[in-house]
């Protein structure tokens, strides 16, 4: 198959993506600003091409993305993510790019602008789905990420032998691996273009509430682990020390975290294996909670 090229490379999932294209001897051309991080991250392979840019370098990007078949595109900057999606992914569909595969977010199978970041992901599926003479467009929607849990919670597990939130102990919110969001993504960028055509895919794989997600840690540290609910106002200044997000996007998380996303029961079949379990997740990362 002919090249995929990588925007958001060398975050959590993206990091996921471009290892495993490159373990499936996939051509890859990765953006980013460091391309010594991204050495660093992926070492030297002769299927990897690192473009030294940003979302600001469209020329860049313009004279880089000849040949490649396939666009992923993960967008961190929320306040200009519709523009920068929509604009690098009409340029990749004119450069010939059959496929584009997006991180959206599951906030958009909700209200309309229920959050900033409902809103940003909102206009950036419908901008890029709009495009004339466009190729295919792959949404894939995760609700919160598993890896929320570096956002604060390891280190209160570590010195305080509890999580903290504001939702009710027993409230579920909807939850997912980034390693399955990676794993799907590049299923989708290494099947039939037609396979997945454009595909939305809702990911989530659990509804879990406060106490479950205690008990969970709870089996995978063997120790007592508690949930303990605390003010909006505390959960707020704890995510914004602990996840160094502006406001506007913090607020999204929590107020939108329990946005009652549904199990999807088909993820099996696209992921080619069950999804990830939280207890098989916090076994895998238990070191960063002791």
């Amino acid at each position: 198959m002919a090249g995929v090229y990588v925007l958001g490379a060398t975050g959590g999932i993206g990091k996921q993506v471009v290892t495993q294209l490159l373990e499936k001897g996939v051509a890859t051309t990765v953006l980013v600003r460091d391309p010594s991080k991204a050495k660093s991250l992926f070492g030297e392979n002769d299927k990897l091409n690192i473009v030294q840019g940003d979302y600001s370098n469209i020329d860049t990007f313009k004279n880089s993305i000849a040949g490649h078949e396939r666009l992923f595109l993960l967008v961190h900057d929320m306040d200009n993510m519709p523009k920068i999606k929509t604009q690098f992914a009409e340029i990749a569909y004119e450069a010939g790019v059959k496929q584009v595969v997006d991180i959206s977010s599951g906030s958009v199978s909700g209200p309309w602008r229920v959050s900033a970041i409902t809103t940003a992901h909102y206009y950036s599926e419908k901008n890029i789905y709009e495009l004339p003479n466009r190729g295919f467009y792959v949404a894939l929607r995760p609700s919160a990420f598993f890896t929320n849990h570096f956002f604060g919670d390891h280190m209160t597990v570590k010195h305080k032998g509890a999580i903290f939130g504001a939702a009710d102990p027993d409230q579920k919110a909807s939850w997912i691996s980034t390693t399955d969001i990676a794993l799907l993504a590049v299923n989708c960028l290494t099947e039939p273009v037609e396979y997945h055509a454009d595909g939305v895919y809702e990911l989530t794989s659990a509804r879990l509430s406060g106490n479950e997600r205690a008990a969970a840690l709870s089996n995978a540290l063997g120790k007592q682990i508690k949930y303990i609910q605390i003010p909006f106002e505390d959960a707020h200044k704890q995510f914004m020390e602990h996840a160094h997000m502006p406001h506007h996007v913090v607020y999204g998380v929590l107020d939108g975290g329990l946005m009652p996303c549904p199990v999807n029961k088909g993820l099996s079949v696209v992921l080619h294996r069950k999804p990830e379990t939280l207890e098989e997740w916090f076994a895998a990362n238990k070191d960063a909670f002791v």
